[in-house]
């Protein structure tokens, strides 16, 4: 399916054409290949939009409503425990994708082990998914059908331009505290946020006017901003309308700019910039042109010496500040909500482990991405700052290291994305190995959640040992021995193995950014070199004609700069 957005005022299949004919007109074969490759990404990408909510909320219902038929289970716990997608084609079928990265075409979900699955990918043939066929639509595990499914499903969407639709049972009358920490926690990572108040055929209109009013106070006060809000239930006539024109009200090109066309915007640059090389180079002979391949691979050499010498010290600064620092903030913040705590393990395991990783979260995706975003400054600034001090560095090889880090600044901190494509891969799995890669299009927010999820996942899994320990000692105390408790028991265990897990999983932030780098170094430096050698070839070939060839370089350099 090709999505059929704008950029820069045209079609992108058109735009991405023209620079794919121009790069390969000028044999820049690297280039065409990344011109080949992104299209795909382009053509498999849509906007996430998940419904959040409580078992009770009716998010499954509303969907079934909207595709049409009865597809997704209602009111039935283990059937919603996974994230499901809903895509619009006309050949239904069902995909499970596993979290090993296998796919595999599925009857139904029944017997499927969804311990073993990431998500659920529907296809089906439904008017309506049609008409937002740039859209998809996802149900989520209910916040209270247990903390794992929940975190695993958030967490495999939260880094990815997400919108988030937030659905509340009108009966309840007020926002439940679970959707309210998590629109606290959202807001971190989208501005796109909309609520459903949902069953309202359970109230009169006046009365559902009030909670919307209520549920609106709320939402200003803990946002700071206007929330969209819609009133619904299945046996709204209006239902279909309803969802079809929140939908509508996210700005779709927007949403599509911030992920996709800064990415096409950064390549149209380098192939600028590549034919202004060629362009540049008229009046230097071969020799000359062999000499500064050369320099760029001493250049290259260079760098990477510089990078490896910058590993020990990154390393040891996450094992010292950035875990510090996040031990300090999750302990902080557990002493602070230590008789919320308290409640949430007198209501059971399941609410307790919510209620911790609801803290936890937050606090660990914001600092690895904090850390992550000025750890490559850092690293860059380093390398940058040392490379002088390296023997046999010339001048003209300086200017060649000075290039490339600029274009490192460019690529790593334009618009907070990274593109890279690996010549040895094709587009498609660049689309399933996600952020695991550098060749992939991976935002700071991505690392981050990469390190995060299995850390979560340990913790969740080590909590009922923590609270096994504090009933076997503790049973069920009054109020301030559970809080006393919890103050010197409960939260040294979950920092204790929250510590470890950090030290286990760390690291991995470390592997990301420098494969990131050094791939990008390698990149840079390797289409660069490629274009030199079309200029040598070049002048080989058509010595009694080059001064043709600028002349056509010269147009196609005005032709790329006005589309723009």
């Amino acid at each position: 399916m090709k999505n059929i957005y704008v950029i820069y005022g045209e079609n992108f299949e058109a735009i991405n054409d023209f620079e794919k004919s121009i790069a390969k007109k000028y044999d820049l074969s690297e280039l065409v290949s990344n011109f080949e490759k992104f299209i795909l990404i382009n053509n498999e990408y849509k906007v996430k939009m998940l419904m959040i909510g409580g078992y009770s909320a009716g998010k499954s219902a509303l969907l079934n409503k909207f595709i049409g038929k009865s597809v997704l289970i209602e009111n039935q716990g283990p059937a919603t425990d996974i994230a499901t997608e809903l895509h619009f084609s006309e050949n239904e079928h069902i995909i499970a994708k596993m979290i090993d990265g296998d796919k595999k075409e599925i009857e139904s979900i029944e017997g499927l082990d969804i311990d073993k699955a990431l998500n659920i990918e529907y296809y089906l043939n439904s008017d309506n998914l049609k008409r937002i066929k740039d859209y998809t639509l996802v149900d989520t595990p209910g916040v209270d059908s247990g903390i794992e499914r929940h975190n695993k499903a958030l967490m495999q969407y939260i880094d990815k331009g997400t919108v988030f639709f937030l659905v509340i049972d009108c009966e309840r009358g007020t926002i439940p505290d679970s959707i309210l920490n998590f629109i606290n926690e959202a807001t971190n990572y989208s501005e796109d946020i909309a609520v459903i108040i949902n069953k309202c055929d359970k109230k009169t209109p006046s009365a559902v006017e009030e909670v919307k009013v209520h549920i609106e106070g709320i939402l200003e006060y803990n946002t700071d901003k206007k929330i969209p809000i819609i009133c619904t239930s299945i046996y709204d006539e209006n239902v279909v309308a309803k969802l079809e024109s929140l939908i509508g009200g996210f700005n779709d090109q927007e949403l599509y700019d911030k992920k996709i066309s800064s990415i096409l915007n950064m390549e149209s640059n380098t192939l600028i910039k590549e034919l202004e090389v060629i362009k540049s180079k008229e009046v230097c002979d071969t020799a000359e042109l062999e000499e500064e391949i050369e320099r760029r691979n001493i250049a290259k050499r260079r760098l990477l010496e510089q990078l490896d010498m910058q590993k020990a010290k990154i390393g040891r600064q996450l094992d010292g500040e950035v875990k510090g620092k996040i031990l300090s903030r999750v302990r902080e913040q557990l002493m602070t909500n230590v008789e919320v705590l308290a409640d949430a393990y007198k209501s059971g395991i399941d609410i307790f482990k919510e209620c911790i990783i609801d803290i936890i979260r937050p606090i660990l995706i914001k600092e690895v991405e904090a850390y992550s975003s000025t750890a490559y400054e850092n690293v860059i600034k380093y390398m940058k700052h040392n490379t002088p001090s390296i023997k046999d560095n010339n001048e003209e090889v300086m200017a060649v290291i000075d290039n490339v880090y600029a274009k490192l600044k460019d690529m790593i901190f334009g618009d907070n994305v990274w593109l890279s494509l690996n010549k040895k891969d094709d587009g498609k799995e660049l689309l399933d190995k996600g952020i695991n890669s550098y060749k992939a299009i991976t935002s700071i927010l991505a690392i981050a959640t990469d390190a995060i999820s299995p850390i979560l996942e340990l913790i969740i899994i080590y909590l009922p040992n923590v609270v096994k320990f504090f009933n076997d000692i503790f049973g069920k105390s009054r109020e301030e021995q559970i809080i006393e408790a919890m103050q010197d028991e409960v939260i040294p265990n979950i920092i204790s193995k929250l510590s470890e897990e950090l030290n286990n999983n760390l690291s991995s932030v470390e592997t990301v950014m420098f494969d990131n780098i050094s791939g990008s170094i390698e990149e840079i430096l390797n289409i660069e070199n490629s274009t030199l050698e079309v200029v040598i070839n070049r002048k080989k070939e058509l010595e009694s004609n080059y001064s043709e060839f600028i002349k056509s370089i010269e147009k196609d350099i005005t032709t790329l700069k006005e589309q723009k």
